[in-house]
């Protein structure tokens, strides 16, 4: 008799330490987040439970699902303790990690810019500049100008021609809801080509300014050999095309129409503006007097300043307030491009 009651003792203990006849999982298995992204853990029906992050017991997750989230619970594990029938078992543990990406940035590909400062980066007229968006940033892209969405600008690279202050916003593929912006405007402007002057000093044409390193004469369109200056003994209309060191170019003078005997001095009432790029101020010059008012306008034709030039052959004209562009001024039926630099 006593055998049989240490034996039935011995199988009640073995009974006792014994693992229960399931074993809880959880789904998913494999969890990556996206940022400010959640998911819910899930196991499967039982009696009760008790969720675990990091091996600690989670206050109050009782309930066969517990939801998870990127900045809460990335980088944690988490597992879940269940009973089913009075029998109780851990499962394995599933690992919350998050997706993380660089902050978006901009690289510059095409033509070389002919200046680069804070303000943004200046091209010569007829370059193209392009604007890449890097990797991971491929999806939902979306590029604008002035804040407004460029149509159709929703690729990686944008080709840019025309001034203006671009921007863009995108995601990554793994992540195509985690939309970001450029932390940065990118402004960009164009340079018109400097333009060179003829003016007359005796009976000679010349070149103003005369700090060129490169320059052509041309009569009627066809190439002149001559310097600085020529002295023109046939009729017709005289161009130069020059090159100045730190300007956009090569840039070619207004005609100078001349007749055998005498030159044409109608050429100049034509405007002239010094210098030109412009900062705080220039000088309109022309040989005639300027009368009558004047306006100031954008290349996209809206008018930044207005005034009156009172019979004056040098008129100053402030450019203080005047944001860096390209503008036209235009006195009467004459106009001359201006270009202003910060």
């Amino acid at each position: 008799m006593k055998h049989f009651v240490t034996l039935l003792l011995n199988l009640t203990v073995i009974a006792g330490l014994a693992q229960c006849t399931f074993t809880p999982t959880i789904s998913p298995n494999s969890v990556i987040l996206c940022p400010n992204s959640s998911e819910v853990l899930t196991t499967e029906v039982c009696d009760s439970y008790q969720w675990y992050k990091d091996g600690s017991p989670i206050p109050g997750a009782t309930q066969q699902t517990h939801s998870v989230s990127y900045f809460e619970d990335g980088g944690s594990s988490f597992s879940v303790e269940a009973t089913l029938n009075g029998c109780t078992e851990m499962s394995g543990s599933v690992l919350v990690d998050g997706w993380v990406f660089l902050l978006p940035f901009v690289m510059h590909a095409g033509d070389e810019p002919f200046s680069v400062g804070p303000n943004g980066s200046t091209y010569c007229e007829g370059d193209t500049a392009l604007l890449i968006l890097m990797p991971p940033y491929d999806t939902n892209i979306q590029w604008t100008n002035d804040g407004v969405p460029i149509p159709g600008a929703t690729d990686d690279t944008l080709v840019v021609t025309t001034p203006g202050n671009y921007h863009v916003t995108g995601a990554p593929s793994l992540c195509p809801d985690f939309v970001q912006q450029l932390g940065v405007i990118l402004s960009v402007d164009f340079w018109p080509a400097f333009q060179p002057t003829i003016i007359e000093i005796g009976d000679m044409l010349c070149i103003y300014p005369n700090d060129f390193t490169w320059h052509q004469w041309y009569l009627d369109g066809e190439p002149l050999s001559g310097g600085e200056c020529i002295t023109p003994v046939v009729a017709g209309s005289y161009t130069v095309s020059a090159t100045y060191l730190k300007n956009c170019g090569p840039g070619i003078s207004e005609p100078y129409d001349f007749f055998l005997g005498i030159a044409d001095r109608t050429t100049t009432t034509q405007l002239f503006v010094r210098p030109n790029p412009a900062n705080t101020e220039c000088t309109i010059t022309s040989s005639l007097p300027i009368q009558g008012p004047w306006t100031l306008t954008d290349m996209a034709g809206r008018e930044v300043r207005q005034g009156r030039f009172n019979g004056c052959t040098q008129c100053s004209m402030e450019l203080g307030e005047v944001e860096g562009g390209n503008y036209l001024l235009t006195v009467s039926d004459r106009s001359v491009r201006i270009a202003v630099v910060r």
